[in-house]
């Protein structure tokens, strides 16, 4: 994995990685800061020497000249899946049911409305300024319908004669 360009869904790939560590390697990244070896990581991390050797085999260090590609596209959090939001926006498992029971009651409109609905800290909401976008939920396709088709009827009963039973006429008496 190429340290200086790596998302951060290859970072938690690495034994121990957790969703803060790499959310700040991204967001170094992202603003141009490359690592030049294991020795940037280890002092970046704070990584103790047994978790940097782990990880060393399947590191690369390369140096570019011109800053890393922007981060990724933000994230649609009215689309997006749980694992996205969790692994993304690193939400608590508590956040995340909030979040997803929220978005059943009407998708949210914008960064205020998320953090107004989930009670959110604003330093949170901060970091998440230009990461999460506010698309509409999409919206599952219709099945085709099919052309109506005459009610089924129950079961058939035998066809009964009628019987007139003479009704008296007015001014007679039988």
């Amino acid at each position: 994995m190429d340290v200086n360009r790596a998302t951060a869904s290859d970072w938690r790939e690495l034994p121990g990685c957790t969703a803060e560590q790499a959310d700040l390697l991204v967001r170094l990244q992202a603003q141009g800061v490359q690592l030049s070896g294991p020795e940037d990581l280890q002092q970046l991390l704070r990584l103790d020497p047994p978790t940097l050797r782990e990880w060393l085999p399947r590191l690369v260090f390369h140096w570019y000249g011109a800053p890393a590609p922007q981060r990724l596209a933000p994230v649609a959090i009215n689309r997006a899946g749980a694992a996205e939001l969790q692994e993304r926006l690193a939400l608590s498992a508590e956040r995340l049911q909030r979040l997803q029971r929220e978005r059943t009651r009407g998708p949210f409109r914008d960064l205020a409305d998320l953090q107004q609905r989930l009670q959110l800290p604003a330093p949170l909401v901060e970091t998440w300024i230009g990461r999460v976008s506010f698309e509409p939920p999409e919206i599952p396709p219709q099945e085709p319908t099919r052309p109506s088709q005459p009610a089924e009827r129950g079961p058939s009963l035998p066809p009964t004669r009628s019987r007139s039973i003479p009704l008296p006429r007015p001014g007679r008496q039988p």
